[in-house]
């Protein structure tokens, strides 16, 4: 009798567990992602140009594939330094979907031209709508986000 009461909740408590762990592992993947988008942007030296947006997107997409095949990143980047709006700056991610965002600083699409552009900011987000089981309410957007200085 007792463990007809009790088994329901151990239950519950065991996928709950498995649903913080997943959104835990998609919370490092966005994270990672963001760190390495912002790290190549701006990591060039600065006898070279920047990488610029097209670059950027297929490094994010790659270090997202463990995740989701579904990544929307546009080409152009957002106009104002962060933090940004879903709807104005970006759109909101739909289940198992991940959107990047992506500010240059002064070098407009994240290229540059050697010496010119020197300590500029930028900063890559990455928003992913992770769906739950529906114990914690169904979608709930994840976010990673890196900023980083150029050195080009």
């Amino acid at each position: 009798m007792e463990f007809a009461i009790a088994l329901p909740i151990l239950i519950l408590l065991v996928a709950g567990l498995l649903e913080l762990s997943r959104g835990y592992a998609a919370a490092i993947a966005t994270s990672d992602a963001a760190r390495s988008g912002a790290r190549y942007a701006a990591g060039k030296t600065a006898l070279m140009d920047g990488p610029g947006m097209s670059s950027l997107c297929k490094l994010v997409t790659a270090d997202l594939a463990s995740l989701t095949t579904n990544v929307s990143c546009p080409l152009a980047p957002v106009g104002h330094a962060p933090p940004f709006t879903a709807g104005t700056d970006y759109t909101s991610p739909t289940g198992d979907q991940a959107v990047v965002a992506v500010y240059c600083g002064t070098s407009g699409d994240c290229t540059g031209t050697p010496n010119t552009l020197k300590q500029s900011e930028i900063d890559v987000y990455v928003y992913y709508g992770f769906n739950d089981l529906n114990l914690f309410g169904g979608l709930i957007t994840i976010t990673g986000s890196s900023k980083a200085t150029t050195s080009w």
